[in-house]
């Protein structure tokens, strides 16, 4: 044994042995040279703002599980008939279900039947004019590209200017313009649901009292209010990227704050799993809801934006 070892440090000792140190040494530097270049980017000293602008893929929409063509068959027929009986109200639960199932063509197959009908009364029902929105709007998301949020958009402006108080209009006009990039009017379509909703409108902290007249139920309106939170979180946190310094990070925070209280008051329902399933949301929201989701706070604190 002890021969051995005489052996190993006389072969160290040699220029072959001093040769494969110097390669060893050099190896481990390289080594230790990548692995701080590739370490997470939660140890960076600066964080990334731009969520990934290419991979929208995906965030597409599932589609639903049981997708049985005899019942939505069943289903569209239902409409038709409601709606030829003047029925809008059941006509429309109908249309709902046929596009929460994504029977897109036999939705509008009805949604036809009852458009026609009612022009000919010339009274149309605000709601009827939202689902032609929905229509255009899931068939945006669905990547046909004969429709586009444009038209959605469009819909959706001509129903609220006959329901203005209607929180679910101005959700979906809010997560249009968020779509379409327009920040702004997204903001201000959200806050109108908050302001709808009798919650606290951010940045003012008034509570405005509503009527509760022809109101949906509480759990809609809480619904309805929490997307729109979210969605306030997404503006604060899309604006950051062109704020200036002082604004920056004033902003990330007050997005984190948004994020916080959703997932305190509905974790489960927003995660990007559940939320797929939400009509409302597009792959553009979704994106960067889940990159909102992954910015942790303590390091944004100590980091130079």
């Amino acid at each position: 044994m002890a021969q051995q070892s005489t052996n190993n440090v006389n072969f160290f000792n040699s220029f072959a042995g001093r040769i494969i140190s110097h390669l060893i040494a050099v190896l481990l530097t390289l080594g230790v040279v990548w692995l701080f270049q590739n370490r997470p980017a939660i140890d960076s000293k600066t964080i990334s703002i731009t969520p990934d602008p290419i991979n929208l893929e995906r965030y597409n929409k599932e589609q639903p599980i049981t997708y049985n063509p005899n019942r939505i068959e069943v289903e569209k027929k239902l409409a038709i008939e409601q709606f030829r009986k003047n029925d809008i109200q059941a006509g429309k639960r109908a249309v709902e279900s046929l596009l929460n199932r994504g029977a897109f063509i036999e939705a509008k197959e009805a949604l036809n039947v009852a458009l026609k009908r009612v022009r000919n009364n010339s009274v149309i029902d605000p709601d009827l004019i939202f689902l032609q929105g929905r229509l255009a709007w899931e068939l945006t998301q669905d990547e046909n590209r004969n429709y586009t949020v444009d038209e959605a958009l469009f819909y959706w402006e001509k129903a609220v200017e006959k329901r203005s108080d209607s929180i679910l209009y101005q959700n979906a006009i809010g997560f249009a313009y968020y779509t379409k990039g327009d920040l702004q009017k997204a903001y201000y379509s959200w806050l109108k649901v908050l302001e709808l909703s009798g919650e606290v409108i951010p940045e003012t902290d008034i509570l405005r009292k509503i009527s509760t007249e022809m109101q949906p139920t509480t759990e809609v309106v809480k619904k309805e209010a929490l997307n729109a939170y979210a969605g306030v979180g997404l503006v604060m946190m899309k604006s950051a990227q062109t704020s200036g310094a002082n604004e920056k990070r004033e902003r990330w925070l007050r997005a984190l704050q948004y994020r916080t209280k959703v997932m305190e008051e509905a974790a489960i329902e927003y995660h990007i799993p559940q939320l797929r399933q939400n009509w409302l949301w597009s792959r553009e929201a979704l994106r960067d809801w889940e990159f909102l989701m992954r910015t942790d706070r303590n390091i944004l604190q100590k980091t130079n934006l």
